[in-house]
């Protein structure tokens, strides 16, 4: 039996989905993530576990892994822009959609995440 506890987190989901728009909540690079984080109070948040984020991240951002992510909503900002990074952007996409989906329309995803931003090679932060 289908609860209807299902049927409204399908329907949220399905609303999600079909709402999303082209560039699917993206920085796709790292010239926009950096021209980004000049002009505007942007967060940068890393999903990453605190271990990757110690060994290496993008300069100025926050650390909340993503599994804390629901526990720590009281640091991402609603106001203001937020992009989540991770290592290969999975984590990051997750992220995105489980900001979305709790109300917030300010959360961006940046697909090249950590590992474009090192290849890069851009600063790095310790």
């Amino acid at each position: 039996m289908i609860t209807q506890e299902a049927i409204n987190l399908e329907a949220t989901v399905d609303n999600f989905l079909t709402k999303m728009p082209l560039g699917y909540y993206t920085i796709a690079s790292i010239t926009k993530l950096k021209n980004q984080l000049k002009k505007t109070q942007t967060l940068l948040v890393d999903v990453r576990e605190d271990s990757e984020y110690q060994s290496g991240h993008i300069p100025d951002a926050i650390n909340i892994p993503l599994r804390n992510l629901t526990h720590n909503l009281d640091k991402i900002p609603r106001d203001r822009p937020v992009v989540i990074y991770c290592s290969s952007g999975y984590r990051a996409a997750m992220g995105v959609m489980t900001l979305h989906l709790l109300g917030y329309d300010n959360i961006q995803g940046f697909p090249p995440s950590f590992a474009g931003w090192k290849i890069s090679e851009e600063a790095i932060a310790y």
